[in-house]
Formats: C-alpha cells, sequence, structure tokens
C-alpha cells in the first residue's frame, strides 16, 4: 500500500507544513504544461489497446531503464527506425516489464507506475513475475471499460489544460478533430522544434527545406528561416487554420 506522505519532507516539522500545504491545491484542477500524451488519444478517445502499450512501448522512461539493464527494445514492443520485427503480444511484454519491475526500485518511474497501479487501476498486488498475468488481466479488463477511455480519465484527474507537443512540420490535424468534437476537454499544443534546430536530428536538412516551403518563406536564409519559424509558432496557436493560412504578409506579434 502507498504512503500518502511518500513524497514530503522527512523532517516532521516540515513534513507538517507540506502536508497543510498541499491540503491547499488538491482539489484544484491542473494545469499540465508537457503532458507526455499523445493528442489523438483525446481526439479519437478510444481504448487503450493493452497495458504493454499503455505503459511499456510508448515510455521512454520505462523502456530505456529497461534496456540499460540489457532488456532488448524489441522484446519490450518498442518500434524500431528500420521497420524491423519487434514483439506485438502485449502480455509476453507485460511478463518480461513484471519480471525486471525491481529493477525500479528508487526510481522516479517507480513512484508514478506504482501511483498508477493502485491509485488508478485499483491494483492491490504487487508487480512481479508471479502476479504478471493477474496484474495484465486486471488492467485490461479496467482499459475495456467508459472510465478508462482518455477523455474520462482527463476530466477524473481533474486535468483543466493539458499540452502536448509537436514538431513544427505537424499538421495538427488531431487539434482541430478535438475542437470541432463535442467534448469540453482543452488539449493545445505546444512548439517543440527540434526537429529544425539540431543538425544532428535525423533528416535534419530535408525538415528545414519542408519548413521553408509550408510558410512561403523558404529557409535558405536566415532571415526565411526564423520567419518560418514565427510563422509556424503562429499556426499552432490556432490549429483551425491551415498550413498556408499566414503569408509573407504576416507580421508575428512576437519576435
Amino acid at each position: 500500500m502507498l504512503v500518502p506522505d511518500r513524497l514530503f519532507p522527512v523532517d516532521p516539522s516540515t513534513r507538517g507544513i507540506a502536508r497543510e500545504l498541499y491540503q491547499t491545491v488538491v482539489d484544484k484542477p491542473i494545469i499540465s504544461p508537457h503532458g507526455h500524451t499523445d493528442p489523438h488519444w483525446y481526439a479519437e478517445n478510444k481504448p487503450f489497446s493493452d497495458p504493454s502499450q499503455l505503459f511499456i512501448a510508448p515510455d521512454h522512461y520505462v523502456f530505456r531503464m529497461l534496456f540499460s539493464q540489457g532488456v532488448s527494445l524489441e522484446s519490450l514492443g518498442v518500434p524500431q527506425i528500420d521497420g524491423g520485427p519487434t514483439e506485438t503480444d502485449g502480455r509476453k511484454i507485460w511478463r518480461l516489464f513484471a519480471e525486471n519491475y525491481h529493477l525500479f526500485r528508487g526510481t522516479p518511474s517507480r513512484l508514478w507506475l506504482d501511483h498508477a497501479f493502485e491509485d488508478v487501476f485499483g491494483l492491490t498486488s504487487p508487480i512481479s513475475k508471479a502476479t504478471a498475468d493477474q496484474t495484465y488481466d486486471h488492467i485490461a479488463d479496467c482499459l475495456a471499460k467508459p472510465e478508462f477511455r482518455p477523455r474520462a480519465l482527463c476530466e477524473r484527474f481533474n486535468i483543466e489544460v493539458i499540452a502536448t507537443t509537436e514538431c513544427p512540420l505537424d499538421d495538427l490535424r488531431w487539434h482541430r478533430m478535438i475542437r470541432d468534437s463535442d467534448w469540453k476537454g482543452r488539449v493545445v499544443t505546444a512548439y517543440r522544434p527540434d526537429a529544425v534546430v539540431d543538425p544532428e536530428f535525423e533528416g535534419f536538412a530535408g525538415n528545414v527545406e519542408q519548413l521553408g516551403a509550408l510558410t512561403d518563406w523558404g529557409a535558405s536564409t536566415w532571415g526565411g528561416y526564423l520567419q518560418s519559424h514565427r510563422i509556424r509558432r503562429a499556426e499552432k496557436r490556432a490549429p483551425s487554420r491551415s498550413f498556408r493560412s499566414y503569408r509573407r504578409g504576416f507580421q508575428p506579434p512576437f519576435h
């Protein structure tokens, strides 16, 4: 069972202050500026496919930790850049994860995984090799219920707004789908330009070319490159507009 004060200071006096401060904000809505979630979850609002595809394959904190201890990424279902084969059986992936769960002791990942397993999914058994199938089935049963779909979870967690991160080349179709739906949740995009600012990023030169083409400014000059960034940042503040909403007459409100 999780200890309620697990994230508070050990010193009794400061722990008491932490408890008091926490009680003043515990029921406040959450504003998440970097939510580590995929906007298509909220756009389509489909059930998560299985526990492994929710907790392991998409979480680089989880699979990198296991990889550092000799567990192959392919066996964890992590997609390969070259499209090579990876494990697709969610139960097999979960068994491998459960067998090695002890490796997460003392890590931040263990804190949030234990919290999700106990507080969100109501697991009462610890994750281990012996409980792998039992815990997999329990979580899978939960994921099949409407209250465990993305939008319902967002509301359950009292999230007022959550920001996802997209690159400048993203067309934001999922954000437009969310906006055009009847759901009242607020999902916004954050500008993450790694693909067009980091020369070591795979396909960097082509990405910069594409950025310039999308804005009609080109990126062959420093001025054009900067202006392209300004335009894409502005467009991401209004995802209902198309790529070419802003042309050469556009004057960005920031520099």
